[in-house]
């Protein structure tokens, strides 16, 4: 997996990858049970293997505006002994970057290894056949390409830079879809390979 130089995203704080590997982890495995229905519209849905869980966008939201977890985020993040304020710091990480130059950068080379390398943690929903297609040789839905989930995550970093910087919940929030899925296992890998490419530096 290519590395990027840190010098790429200028970042207005310092970045904390253990932090961000054994935040949103712990949160995902908290998730990793059934949830109830959130009553915002987008959901972030956290996978890890066959197990997925979902938590509203909004209760994230809430959590950065009031440094309190509503409801059954607070449960949660409770199950798995997790202070909500590690959460909070994760999502409020910025990069200081304007949609000019992330737009960009993200249309380089280095720009379009890093959207397919992030697109396969944070990605489109997945197809959900029923009964009745799986019965049939021939599925109505598929998965999303590559591509699809590239254009998907393009369009929530750039939308995302509107205000001269870009947040994690910016980018969930933008999101083109009702849906953003994480990946826990893949977030894993990656952050894994961000850090070891950090300390060879």
């Amino acid at each position: 997996m290519a590395m990027f130089p840190r010098s790429m995203f200028p970042r207005s704080t310092p970045a904390r990858f253990p932090s961000l590997t054994s935040c949103l982890l712990l949160a995902a495995a908290s998730l990793l049970v059934q949830a109830a229905p959130a009553q915002a519209a987008e959901q972030l849905v956290i996978t890890y293997g066959p197990l997925s869980a979902g938590v509203a966008v909004a209760d994230l939201q809430t959590l950065v505006e009031t440094s309190q977890a509503p409801g059954a985020l607070k449960f949660y993040l409770g199950l798995a002994n997790l202070d909500p304020s590690l959460l909070r710091d994760v999502l409020m990480m910025n990069l200081a970057a304007n949609q000019t130059f992330m737009a960009g950068m993200l249309d380089s080379d280095s720009g379009a290894e890093l959207l397919s390398q992030i697109s396969q943690v944070m990605h489109l929903p997945p197809a959900s056949p029923s009964i009745a297609v799986l019965k049939t040789a021939d599925p109505a839905e598929r998965d999303p390409s590559e591509a699809e989930n590239m254009a998907a995550l393009k369009t929530a970093l750039v939308k995302a830079a509107e205000d001269r910087q870009i947040t994690l919940l910016e980018v969930l929030q933008h999101y083109p879809t009702e849906k953003v899925y994480l990946d826990a296992v893949k977030l894993l890998r990656f952050t894994s390979s961000l850090e070891a490419g950090n300390q060879a530096e």
